[in-house]
């Protein structure tokens, strides 16, 4: 497979990595591409702990919460024995 790179930019930046670090473009390339999927695979999971972090946060403060009202659901909604709204 060969990629072709159309960007000036890029290419002057390539450039100036395989001159400063000495290496083949490929294995430049490569250990690029390997860092920035470590970087975004620790981001997912930084995310990830972050969100259950809030979930549990969210269902301590929901169980240390008192009842408001005590009755059933079905009687606080008004339901009748079918189900139906009363």
């Amino acid at each position: 497979m060969s990629i072709t790179i159309e960007n000036a930019e890029v290419e002057a930046l390539l450039a100036d990595l395989t001159r400063t670090t000495r290496r083949a473009v490929p294995d430049l390339l490569l250990d690029l591409l390997r860092q920035e999927q470590a970087r975004m695979s620790g981001e997912a999971e930084r995310r990830i702990a972050e969100g259950l972090a809030a979930d549990a946060a969210m269902r301590r403060r929901l169980a240390a919460s008192e009842i408001d009202d005590p009755r059933p659901i079905d009687e606080i909604l008004a339901w009748d024995e079918h189900g139906l709204p009363a």
